[in-house]
């Protein structure tokens, strides 16, 4: 029987269960996490080592090395032979960690690439201390990412950014798995979200996720004060991190009603809160669009959704709305352009039903099964099976 070591300081119960699935359970795994994760079957093992912390760079940086010395001092207490090594980029010290394990237990290494780094890095922190490390971290990515048996990431065009290091770089393509059946449409008179906060007759623009520095939420607020005087458009944002703030300070200067913040939701309550929208927004930072794919995509997709996405253009989730015609694009910062496609999708309501009807077709090709079934090859591949 195979042994696995997963490694990912931060991986939600869904991605889990289904790298689980893709491995079976003729193989015992050991998971390495700073998450709450239940154990799918009984061979399988969680330990526990210290938490994500993302709320500020301090902290990603001080979770980061505690999670590093857990993992090296769990290394140098076990006597346990691993067959294979799956690490993800949460956190990106993580592709060192996995090739020091692939040379001492002479077994191949997969790392899940969420997000670029040091790009994403050196895209948001400008200063030369940093740029110098950037540096040193793409020589070394250039020198060492070679070596890794296969890197998987969610987009072409992330994976393109990836090659930019080295063309000798192993890359795998897969997107993420959404659960259809858990998240589908549903209409607003019978959504008990959407009834409790009085947004049962209204044409709902739905922001839901992270907030942080890499999401252009400012736009936003620029629509929605535009468009103040339609009583009938309400701007729903859902989540956390540190643009909530920028949301509070817009509403106490602004004093408008068409805005409702709420925090994260239940797991009971999250696919009502998903399924509220009319449209679903996903807005990037235009400076680090190529380097992530923001998985609420997929979320409001399978909801679906009329999908409005803010990048570049050339990103991979501008090419995804693009190529299966279930939304709109924004390549700009201007938040005129954002407020002429909500009308023009407030406006013609057969525009809307088309968008939404193929973002829902094409959430189901992403659906749990393919996707597992995409990784179960990947792991055959690797482990020869």
């Amino acid at each position: 029987m195979k042994r696995i070591l997963l490694i990912s300081q931060a991986i939600n119960q869904s991605y889990f269960n289904m790298v689980c699935d893709a491995l079976g359970e003729d193989v015992i795994i050991d998971l390495i996490t700073g998450s709450n994760i239940i154990p799918k079957h009984k061979n399988i093992k969680v330990l526990s080592s210290p938490p994500h912390n993302p709320i500020s760079l301090k902290s990603r940086l001080k979770c980061w090395k505690s999670h590093f010395l857990f993992v090296l001092k769990f290394v140098k207490n076990t006597n346990t032979k691993y067959d294979l090594i799956f690490a993800t980029s949460n956190p990106p010290i993580n592709s060192y960690i996995g090739l020091h394990l692939k040379r001492k237990y002479k077994c191949p290494f997969i790392y899940m690439n969420w997000d670029i780094y040091p790009q994403v890095i050196r895209k948001t922190i400008s200063n030369p201390l940093t740029k110098f490390i950037c540096m040193l971290w793409s020589r070394w990515n250039r020198v060492n990412y070679p070596h890794i048996d296969r890197i998987i990431t969610l987009g072409n065009i992330m994976a393109e950014n990836i090659r930019l290091d080295s063309k000798k770089i192993k890359l795998t393509v897969i997107p993420l798995q959404v659960d259809t059946n858990f998240l589908k449409p549903l209409p607003k008179k019978k959504n008990l979200f959407a009834i409790n906060h009085q947004l049962d007759d209204k044409f709902v623009v739905l922001y839901s996720g992270k907030m942080g520095r890499g999401h252009n939420i400012e736009i936003i607020l620029e629509a929605a004060k535009s468009l103040k005087r339609n009583t009938d458009i309400k701007f729903v944002f859902i989540g956390n991190g540190e643009k909530t703030a920028i949301i509070n300070e817009f509403l106490r200067n602004e004093k408008i009603n068409n805005i409702l913040l709420l925090p994260l939701q239940s797991e009971e309550i999250f696919p009502f809160s998903m399924a509220v929208g009319d449209i679903g927004i996903v807005s990037q930072e235009k400076k680090i669009a190529q380097l992530f794919m923001p998985s609420k995509v997929y979320s409001l997709m399978s909801c679906g959704e009329a999908i409005i996405g803010i990048g570049t253009g050339s990103d991979d989730l501008c090419r995804l709305i693009a190529e299966n015609d279930m939304g709109e694009i924004i390549d700009n910062d201007d938040f005129n352009s954002l407020v002429i496609k909500i009308e023009k999708l407030y406006k013609d309501r057969s525009l809307l039903e088309h968008y939404k009807f193929n973002a829902r077709k094409v959430a189901e090709l992403y659906g749990v099964d393919n996707i597992t079934a995409l990784y179960k090859n990947l792991f055959n591949e690797i482990l020869k099976i």
